[in-house]
């Protein structure tokens, strides 16, 4: 009996070892792209145009952009 128990928590122990530290290693990789600088981009304007950020912008003025998730949806 008593060595039943051993060999589960054994299992336990050995599959938490195996498996934590993917997980801990693949949270690290992840890099918040907030405040970086990016200069190849294109993004359709509200004239139903392709605005190249690079070519149009870049040096000229400075951009904002802003996300809204749930504008002008019914909650």
């Amino acid at each position: 009996m008593r060595s039943q128990s051993h060999l589960k928590w054994l299992c336990l122990l050995l599959l938490i070892i195996f498996i934590l530290p993917p997980t801990i290693l693949a949270q690290k990789k992840e890099k918040s792209l907030v405040g970086e600088e990016t200069l190849y981009f294109s993004l359709p304007s509200t004239q139903d145009r392709l605005i190249n950020y690079l070519n149009e912008y870049y040096g000229k003025h400075h951009l904002i952009m802003t996300f809204f998730p749930a504008a002008l949806t019914p909650i």
